[in-house]
């Protein structure tokens, strides 16, 4: 099992980030324009059993999966797994880690099997994490743009 993790320290608090990113129209705006993040059934906030509908752009290929909500604790974070999409496994955790100066830090842990066969042989874990960490840097600046006022 792959695992990449992405921390991003915001100034606001905890609550102020859980509203955020418990709004599926919140995580299009940070998303990269080049993902092409669009929601085809997503409740307006997520709760635990909703279920996101998306399609995004990875590797040159458009993927539908569809995700669960299947912990949340609320404002400490969340927890989502893919039940419909092209990897064997994905789970997606965000962690709300609140700091002594009224702070927070958002802690993206995100473990994850590669696909099999010829396709596996391309895509590995690797390149996977390559391509999460080129995202995730991106969506840690437009957090923290988006949540500065």
């Amino acid at each position: 099992m792959a695992v990449f993790e992405s921390r991003t320290e915001l100034s606001c608090t905890p609550e102020r980030l859980f509203e955020f990113i418990i709004r599926p129209a919140n995580l299009k705006v940070i998303a990269p324009a080049e993902v092409g993040l669009s929601f085809v059934d997503a409740p307006e906030v997520i709760a635990l059993g909703s279920k996101l509908v998306f399609k995004v752009q990875g590797f040159g290929v458009v993927q539908h999966l569809e995700h669960e909500i299947v912990e949340f604790d609320p404002p400490r974070g969340f927890r989502e797994r893919m039940v419909k999409g092209p990897l064997p496994h994905w789970q997606h955790e965000y962690i709300l880690e609140p700091d002594a100066a009224g702070g927070v830090t958002l802690l993206n842990r995100i473990e994850f099997e590669p696909p099999g066969g010829i396709l596996g042989m391309i895509l590995t874990a690797e390149r996977m994490i390559d391509h999460l960490h080129r995202e995730y840097q991106h969506r840690s600046e437009a957090l923290k743009q988006a949540l500065s006022t």
